[in-house]
């Protein structure tokens, strides 16, 4: 490893901290980047690392165009390490900081399913914040999905027993990282166009004007995650649909109770939910009107309503006419699932850096 750190942005300042990204060029790296540039936080240096691949691109952080390395720093004497990136790597570079004795924050799920990281949800005076984040070695973040459920379930749990959550989810191109949003336009170009389609991108097959079962998620990382936060007795079933969309994910919910649940109780604990946002009935995605007098009108939240939005979206609430009344709820849910995590991980980050 290398003992330069290339993306020094001046000499350091009192209280200031120094970050090391790996995986800074892809999709996740990159926003939270973009949100560590829009904090109010006092970093004095910041270090991007990439694959080979990546080296001599350069990303923009407080007005400086800091170079992609593929050389790891000496990572001790760093406050601390976020891993946005994939592979066996993970694991390398999690050995690393337990020896330079470097705090590290992985949200590739590599730590996810190991009891004695914490796995930190909701923070916050209506989340359940563990104590254990000011001064952990190593903290897991959930994936998406399971952050976006556990924030909804955790505002059900309050009132009701849940018994079991069966959901489908919907995902779009950008869970397959940049490669997979080429990988869509390219597709999409080529069919308008009647030309021969580009070779398969990383879904393993077309997915322009397609759906594909099984896409965009790790069912059994979302179960393991689930059950490490509310508990074994608490039955989960997941499927995952690759969707031709190019931002934003999607969740047909079902959940079954241990009693009844009124629907206004319901929507009340979910209106007053940190991290959720309840949307009426009515238009749904931006600008979306429907076309002619007396149709009805689209009902969000849509994936387009949920770009760029660090919230849950929660819409749609039926109930579920296989249960009895109350004891079985329909919810949607719409998220950004990139924007999600990196807003994640600069919160869970602050409480371990004492910035938040």
């Amino acid at each position: 490893m290398s003992e330069t750190t290339s993306g020094a942005m001046g000499g350091p300042r009192h209280g200031a901290r120094r970050l090391v990204v790996f995986g800074v060029t892809g999709q996740l790296g990159r926003e939270l980047v973009e949100r560590l540039d829009e904090s109010e936080w006092p970093i004095s240096e910041l270090v991007g690392i990439a694959s080979a691949e990546s080296v001599g691109e350069t990303f923009d952080f407080r007005g400086d165009d800091l170079d992609v390395v593929g050389e790891w720093p000496v990572l001790k004497g760093w406050d601390l390490v976020f891993i946005c990136t994939r592979g066996l790597e993970v694991l390398e570079i999690v050995r690393e900081c337990l020896r330079a004795q470097v705090p590290c924050l992985d949200l590739t799920g590599a730590l996810s399913a190991q009891v004695e990281v914490p796995l930190p949800t909701a923070l916050g005076e209506a989340g359940r914040a563990d104590d254990a984040i000011a001064s952990a070695p190593l903290i897991a973040l959930p994936s998406a999905t399971t952050l976006a459920w556990a924030t909804l379930l955790e505002a059900i749990a309050g009132a009701a027993e849940i018994r079991r959550v069966i959901g489908t989810v919907l995902s779009s191109a950008s869970a397959l990282g940049r490669r997979g949003l080429v990988a869509l336009s390219e597709e999409s170009i080529a069919l308008f166009n009647q030309a021969d389609p580009p070779d398969a991108g990383p879904a393993g097959q077309g997915v322009a004007f397609d759906v594909v079962p099984g896409g965009g998620i790790d069912p059994t990382r979302i179960r393991l995650e689930l059950e490490r936060l509310f508990g074994e007795s608490l039955r989960v079933d997941v499927a995952g649909l690759q969707v031709p969309t190019f931002v934003g994910e999607g969740t047909s919910l079902v959940i079954e109770l241990g009693s009844p649940l009124e629907a206004a109780l319901l929507e009340s604990r979910l209106a007053a939910a940190d991290g959720l946002s309840l949307v009426a009935d009515g238009i749904g995605s931006r600008g979306l009107a429907a076309v002619e007098e007396g149709v009805a009108a689209p009902t969000g939240p849509t994936l387009r309503d949920a770009a760029g939005v660090d919230e849950v979206l929660v819409g749609r609430i039926e109930p579920d006419p296989s249960l009895s009344e109350g004891r079985g709820w329909r919810i949607w849910l719409a998220t950004d699932p990139i924007r999600l995590t990196a807003d994640h991980a600069l919160r869970v980050a602050g409480r371990r850096l004492g910035l938040a």
